[in-house]
């Protein structure tokens, strides 16, 4: 009897440690710590904003039936600078998102997925507003911000797409203004892709390559927006500073994604090239 009531112990021990144990945390609601709340106060600020003040420069006082328009790819008003933009746009919105919500304490898999589902959104809804308007609904605009969004993601997911990157310069003639009207002025708009030669050469050859320094590719419209120019210079990689405030990070981070003034050469179709030292527009 003595040892049937020691088994009987023994085997009680053994299913108590293989038991669910029942964890303190356990049940409790997502921790929202106040960076987390700035974080998607952020993000739901741009979003709004962006949607306002689209609906005030572009579709106040304008509604149309919902109707669909060709607008003519790359030979249209802007010889295909807006698509470009379109495309930047969502890059943009998706980059700058994540690393808000990154800063903010999301995990990477909800911070990419709802900086991937907020970019989306406002593309779409940018398009439905254009079908009620005057502008019309592109599937060429649409599709270019999926490209745009598209690549961003895949960046995030194949780490070699990060040394092949997307950034833009704005420089009007006639000098910043607030609020800003970026489609009034496309003749002032590069778009860039950058390329991290650091990163692509050979352990044995990339210390000859400064990281902060880039190839970059530019495209961009002048002359009343009836000539192309394509310009071949420099970028700065400011994503290449060592820096351990998340602050900072998120500064870095995002200034990373403008092309700043730098050393390159424009062609402009019917001209010759010329070369700027410190190339602005």
């Amino acid at each position: 009897m003595r040892y049937c009531l020691l088994l009987l112990v023994f085997a009680q021990s053994v299913c108590a440690q293989d038991a669910p144990r029942v964890l303190p945390d356990a049940g409790r609601a997502p921790v929202w710590t106040t960076r987390k709340v700035v974080a998607t106060g952020v993000v739901g600020c741009l979003l709004a904003g962006s949607l306002v003040g689209s609906y005030n420069d572009w579709w106040k006082d304008s509604a149309e039936p919902f109707h669909f328009v060709d607008d003519g790819l790359f030979q249209n008003y802007s010889l295909g600078v807006d698509k470009i933009g379109h495309a930047y746009t969502s890059y943009f919105y998706f980059h700058s998102f994540r690393n808000l919500l990154l800063w903010g304490g999301y995990d990477t898999s909800a911070a990419f997925w709802v900086a991937g589902g907020t970019a989306a959104f406002f593309a779409l809804s940018i398009e439905v507003g254009d079908g009620l308007s005057p502008f019309g609904f592109s599937l060429y605009d649409l599709a270019f911000n999926i490209g745009g969004l598209g690549y961003a993601m895949a960046q995030v997911a194949v780490p070699c797409l990060r040394d092949f990157s997307l950034k833009w310069s704005y420089v009007p003639s006639g000098g910043y203004r607030w609020p800003p009207h970026f489609t009034d002025h496309y003749d002032a708009h590069t778009y860039w892709l950058t390329v991290n030669v650091h990163n692509l050469l050979p352990d044995e050859w990339s210390i000859c390559w400064p990281e902060f320094i880039q190839l970059a590719v530019g495209y961009g419209v002048n002359k009343g927006y009836t000539r192309r120019e394509l310009v071949v210079g420099l970028d700065l990689n400011i994503g290449a500073l060592r820096v351990e405030s998340p602050e900072l990070k998120l500064l870095r981070d995002t200034v990373n994604l403008f092309h700043l003034p730098s050393p390159a050469v424009k062609m402009t179709e019917n001209e010759r090239p010329r070369w700027h030292w410190v190339h602005t527009n």
